[in-house]
């Protein structure tokens, strides 16, 4: 638990609070239709089950709650389904904050909680935020195309 300058935010394993799995499917299934349409809740939450049986290694879904409200979220997944990809894995994937409480160091805490349970590298896909992951030791592999946007593959080692 630390505190940001929204209260205390707490990153966790996600729960098994079925509700909150599909407030958090929900988040992301509206957050990128451009980019996963054929995604769906229930997709998620298939994906959230196998992660009850993985313990911390990917898959992997964390939660975060400011004053116990969730706000935010973020996987570590073995395949993080970008056509072409011959990166290894694990991927960072699917992190979201919702917006009202973006800019608050939720997404960091997030994104540094998953780097901080890896066992080597990990990679990521973005459409753009190349330089927020950069500030965090992220570094540029290659541009792709998911869906017909172009995004960029970066990838962090320990």
């Amino acid at each position: 638990m630390c505190s940001s300058d929204l209260g205390d935010l707490v990153i966790a394993d996600m729960p098994a609070d079925l509700d909150l799995r599909r407030l958090v499917a929900r988040w992301l299934v509206d957050g990128w239709p451009h980019l996963f349409p054929d995604d769906t809740e229930d997709w998620y939450l298939q994906v959230w089950a196998e992660a009850d049986r993985t313990g911390t290694g990917a898959p992997h879904g964390l939660v975060a709650t400011v004053n116990g409200v969730p706000v935010g979220t973020a996987s570590m997944v073995l395949d993080d389904e970008l056509p072409g990809a011959d990166e290894p894995g694990p991927w960072l994937a699917a992190v979201w904050v919702e917006p009202p409480h973006r800019g608050h160091g939720i997404g960091e805490a997030l994104v540094r909680t998953v780097m901080g349970r890896a066992d080597g590298p990990l990679w990521l896909y973005t459409e753009d935020g190349v330089p927020w992951y950069e500030a965090m030791g992220w570094r540029v592999v290659r541009d792709a195309e998911l869906n017909g946007h172009a995004v960029t593959v970066m990838t962090w080692g320990p």
